[in-house]
């Protein structure tokens, strides 16, 4: 099989797991009870990832006018998940970050992911866990290395 081939199995492989919906439901429970929109839940997931943003970054990282994200960072620090402060090099500028129950949101969701693919993983045998080990080592590699090459990797 040639290497273009197996990419083309893998990528399909990789569609049918992200469209699978036999795990549907409990991928989404920790989050049904904090009513949030689509937009709202990517903001989240941006603070989590970035730590602190200002509005402008926010909406550069989703292609959109600052206008657009500004309504939806309001709901979520009503909602008391997000804090703007003022952003001291810039007083006409906010900075935005988790508040401590964005943060335990966040955790909480990401727990409950990692119990669901333990037992998934779990219904795998040794080497079948063997083969997926080393071949997500070696995609988190070409990750690094993709992201060397564009300039984007980032140490957390």
């Amino acid at each position: 099989m040639s290497k273009k081939e197996n990419i083309d199995r893998i990528l399909e492989l990789m569609g049918q797991m992200m469209r699978s919906h036999h795990v549907s439901k409990q991928n989404i429970q920790p989050w049904l009870h904090l009513d949030l929109t689509k937009e709202q839940l990517r903001v989240i997931f941006l603070l989590s990832f970035k730590r602190k943003a200002s509005p402008g970054e926010v909406a550069e990282a989703f292609g959109v006018p600052k206008a657009n994200v500004t309504s939806v960072i309001d709901r979520l620090v009503v909602k008391g998940l997000v804090s703007r402060q003022e952003n001291p090099d810039d007083r006409r500028s906010h900075i935005l970050s988790l508040t401590d129950e964005g943060r335990k949101q966040v955790a909480e969701f990401q727990e409950t992911k990692v119990a669901l693919f333990r037992r998934i993983l779990d219904r795998m045998d040794e080497e079948a866990l063997d083969s997926l080990y080393k071949g997500l080592k070696a995609l988190i590699g070409a990750l690094k290395e993709e992201g060397e090459a564009n300039g984007c990797n980032q140490d957390r």
